[in-house]
């Protein structure tokens, strides 16, 4: 079938154009889609910073209905709500019967690599150029074939784009909060970075119990949305230095401190920032191919924790539903995380607009 798409052919070029989508195999689902995240991810990966290269169809986060099954899918039948889990785990590599879903052994042969499972893709240009699936998902089109176990039922009144987001930023962050650090309530915290992730890890600080929760960034815009999302005190970081706003406020420092940013300044200032005994988690993919010098004394001399957190820690087909409930619940405020809308075509306005802070998340509804 032909359908539109956010295509970059090589990297640094981004297009919306036709292409071509070959129809579900047995265990996999057509997926019409509703709602795409718009995330750094996306960015980096057109850019050529992540591992996945272009040639292939971005996005990763997303919701929609299903449309067709194939023979042997058993878990959803068309016309379901779904939100796209782009970790689909095997839960059977010794990896994922550890409880470490989110590492899965095949993920780096397939999903990595922005395969199908089968090491495969369903996707070509009309000129015939073959084209990968970003995270074994590529969201960012009219549809979007997934194996089953690369989506996840959503309650039907939950809105599509609030689903989108939950499948990966909602999950990175409060997940950092919940599984990596496993923060206990009435301890210090601080978020640096107030896009997506960092917004959701400020929630996921509130929803531990965390107090108080400072939220960190260069931008009033993004700091003035991490208020309204549930942080007590916010510092800009382009005015004061963060490490000493932190202690001024806390004392020693934070007992966790979330990095979302994950540049090579912003885990320096992370592992100097919380206190000794504490723990710095850095969930932020900025610096994925650099070399980063840490302190060792902060480490072994102050009895530190670093952290990496990747996509907090999550089992999807466990905590997804579960982030939803908590949404339905009015524990998290997604409503107000999803700040604008765009069609499929001002996908390139969603990118500048993230960029410049002008978001909390954006979603590109079809």
């Amino acid at each position: 079938m032909r359908m539109k798409a956010a295509v970059s052919r090589e990297v640094g070029r981004l297009g919306i154009e036709e292409v071509e989508l070959d129809r579900p195999q047995d265990t996999e689902i057509l997926i019409r889609m509703q709602a795409a995240g718009v995330c750094h991810s996306d960015l980096h990966t057109y850019r050529g910073e992540l591992r996945a290269t272009p040639p292939l169809v971005l996005g990763h986060e997303g919701a929609g209905v299903v449309e067709t099954a194939g023979s042997r899918v058993s878990r959803f039948k068309p016309g379901d709500k779904v939100v796209v889990n782009w970790l689909p785990a095997c839960e059977s590599c010794p990896t994922c019967l550890s409880g470490r879903h989110n590492l899965c052994e095949r993920l780096a042969r397939t999903t990595f690599r922005a395969l199908m499972l089968d090491g495969s893709t369903r996707l070509k240009t009309t000129d015939g150029m073959p084209l990968k699936h970003m995270l074994s998902a590529a969201t960012m089109a009219e549809y979007a074939v997934v194996d089953e176990c690369g989506a996840v039922p959503v309650p039907a009144d939950v809105p599509y784009e609030i689903a989108a987001v939950v499948g990966c930023a909602v999950a990175t962050g409060v997940g950092a909060v919940t599984h990596t650090a496993q923060a206990r309530p009435g301890l210090p915290a601080a978020v640096i970075g107030c896009g997506g992730v960092g917004l959701s890890a400020v929630q996921g600080c509130k929803l531990a119990g965390c107090n108080p929760i400072a939220a960190i960034d260069v931008l009033d815009s993004k700091l003035a949305f991490a208020r309204t999302l549930g942080a007590t005190h916010v510092i800009n970081s382009s005015e004061v230095d963060l490490v000493d706003a932190l202690r001024e406020l806390t004392g020693q420092g934070p007992e966790y401190v979330f990095d979302s940013v994950g540049a090579a300044q912003t885990i320096d200032a992370a592992l100097r920032a919380v206190r000794p005994g504490g723990t710095a988690t850095i969930v932020g993919l900025h610096a994925a191919k650099s070399e980063v010098a840490i302190s060792a004394g902060a480490l072994v001399l102050q009895n530190k924790r670093l952290l990496g957190s990747f996509v907090g820690s999550t089992r999807p087909r466990l905590d997804l539903p579960l982030l939803l409930e908590l949404y339905r619940a009015g524990k998290l405020q997604l409503d107000d995380l999803v700040t604008k809308r765009y069609p499929l075509d001002e996908l390139p306005q969603a990118f500048d607009d993230m960029e410049a802070g002008n978001v909390a998340r954006g979603v590109l509804v079809f």
